[in-house]
C-alpha cells in the first residue's frame, strides 16, 4: 500500500478555507422584489429604496467574508438574548425576556401598508411592564463611538438600526424602548424613548408613503444630489446612472476602513499607533489612484522607481525602471 501524502498545514489551511468559502456561498440568496419597506431599510436615497422594493436582485450579491459577518453577528444577538433571559432569573427587579421576532407593521394616509420589520424582543418585568429591546452586533469600530441613541444617526452604517427601533415603538404605540449593543467586555443597554425621536418616525413614514407612490405607478424618485451617498450605493452603475461628474472615482463600501480612516485621522500626531494605522491603510489602498470613503478623498500617484537586478558593475547598463514601482498615497477629510 502506498505511503499517504503528507500535506503541509498551510495547504490543509487553505482548503479548509476554501471549502468554508464555498459552503458559505452555497446559502446566499438573491433578494425578491416585495411592496413594503423593512424597518431596518432606511436609506438616505428615496430612489434606492424605491430600487430594492422593485428590483433587489440587481444588487451585486454579497461575498463569501460578507456572509460571514452577517452568519456572526446573528449568531452574537441570539447569544445576547440568551443571556439575557438567564441573568433575568437573579435580576433586581427580576425581568425575562418574551416575545421574540414579532411582527409590526406601519400604515400610510392612505391605510396602505408601507413598512414592516420585526424586533427581537421584549423585555418583561412583572406582569405589566414590557418593552421591546433591540439587538444589534455591529462592528467594534462602530460601536465603540456609541454612547447614546442619538449617536446612531451620526453614521451611515448605524442609522437604519435607529429607525428600525424607533419604528417599532411608533407602530406598537409603546413610549420607550432599548437598544442591546454586542461590544468587547460588557454589552451596552442603551434606553430610547419615542417622544425625543417622534419626528424621524414621521419622516420615515412620509418617504415611505412617496416611494410607495412612485411604485405603483411604475415611476422612480429624482437622483440623489449627493456623490459619496451614490457611489456607496450597490444599484450605482447597474440600474442607476445619475449623472456624476467623477465617474473614476473608487467608492469603498466598508465601514471598518472607514472607521480605521477615521482613527487616522485623530492619530496622526500620535507616534506609533498612527505608524501602524497608515502602514495597514496605505497597504490595502495601494492602487486607488482616485476614491471615496464616507468623508474621505484619496488620492493616488504612481512614481517611477529603479532597482538593481545584477551585479554592481552592470548597475548602470542594467538598471529597470517601473512606472507603478511607488505609490504616493494622499488622504483628506472631506
Amino acid at each position: 500500500m502506498l505511503a499517504e501524502q503528507v500535506m503541509h498545514p498551510d495547504a490543509i489551511a487553505a482548503g479548509v478555507l476554501r471549502a468554508w468559502e464555498t459552503w458559505l456561498l452555497r446559502g446566499r440568496r438573491s433578494a425578491t422584489p416585495h411592496q413594503t419597506i423593512y424597518a431596518s431599510a432606511w436609506r438616505a436615497c428615496d430612489r434606492r429604496m424605491a430600487y430594492e422594493l422593485t428590483v433587489p436582485d440587481q444588487q451585486p450579491p454579497f461575498e463569501a467574508h460578507v456572509l460571514a459577518k452577517f452568519r456572526r453577528g446573528d449568531d452574537r444577538e441570539r447569544d445576547l438574548l440568551a443571556d439575557l433571559s438567564r441573568i433575568g432569573r437573579d435580576a433586581d427587579p427580576v425581568f425575562e425576556i418574551i416575545g421574540q421576532q414579532q411582527r409590526f407593521e406601519l400604515k400610510d394616509r392612505k391605510g396602505r401598508v408601507v413598512i414592516t420589520g420585526k424586533t427581537d424582543a421584549r423585555l418583561r418585568i412583572g406582569r405589566d411592564v414590557s418593552a421591546p429591546i433591540e439587538c444589534k452586533a455591529w462592528a467594534p469600530t462602530l460601536v465603540d463611538r456609541i454612547e447614546t441613541f442619538e449617536d446612531l444617526f451620526e453614521s451611515p452604517w448605524t442609522r437604519s438600526g435607529g429607525y428600525q427601533l424607533l419604528s417599532y415603538l411608533f407602530g406598537a404605540g409603546e413610549s420607550y424602548g432599548f437598544l442591546l449593543l454586542d461590544r468587547s467586555g460588557l454589552p451596552q443597554l442603551l434606553p430610547v424613548e419615542l417622544d425625543a425621536h417622534l419626528d424621524r418616525v414621521e419622516e420615515f413614514l412620509t418617504r415611505a408613503e412617496r416611494i410607495r407612490d412612485h411604485v405603483d405607478a411604475g415611476t422612480l424618485p429624482d437622483f440623489y444630489d449627493d456623490a459619496v451617498e451614490c457611489k456607496r450605493c450597490p444599484f450605482y452603475g447597474a440600474v442607476c446612472n445619475p449623472p456624476l461628474s467623477a465617474r473614476d472615482v473608487t467608492v469603498l463600501t466598508d465601514p471598518e476602513l472607514e472607521a480605521d480612516l477615521e482613527r487616522w485621522h485623530a492619530l496622526k500626531p500620535a507616534g506609533k499607533e498612527w505608524e501602524s494605522l497608515d502602514t495597514r491603510l496605505k497597504k490595502q489602498l495601494r492602487g486607488i489612484e482616485s476614491g471615496i470613503a464616507g468623508p474621505f478623498s484619496i488620492t493616488g500617484k504612481w512614481q517611477k522607481s529603479s532597482r538593481v537586478d545584477l551585479p554592481a558593475d552592470l548597475k548602470k547598463k542594467h538598471t529597470v525602471t517601473d512606472l507603478k514601482g511607488r505609490f504616493l498615497l494622499s488622504i483628506e477629510k472631506l
